[in-house]
């Protein structure tokens, strides 16, 4: 598991693994899911846009969950590409700028 890679769950809904590597805990991995962006509110900032088998997603970084490593069996894809839009999601959703 690597941080910023995007998972597809058993039940469909995709998430990415916002959790860094450094830590080196796999047993539960801390992800926020992917939503269509045409069904889904954006917030500036707080929601990145991303695009995943070319479809367009909001990353909903308010809706964070912890999953079991487990859970995190079928890699789609990584949102490297946008690690400073989600630290800044991050950072606005903790410190609120």
């Amino acid at each position: 598991m690597a941080q910023f890679d995007v998972y597809r769950l058993t039940g469909g809904q995709l998430v990415v693994d916002l959790q860094t590597d450094l830590i080196g805990i796999d047993a539960s991995r801390v992800v926020a899911p992917l939503r269509a962006a045409d069904r889904y509110a954006a917030f500036p900032g707080l929601t990145p846009e991303v695009e995943v088998d070319g479809q367009i997603w909001i990353v909903r970084v308010m809706e964070l969950a912890a999953v079991t490593g487990s859970e995190l069996r079928e890699r789609v894809g990584s949102l490297d590409a946008h690690r400073d839009a989600l630290k800044r999601a991050l950072d606005i959703l903790i410190d609120g700028v």
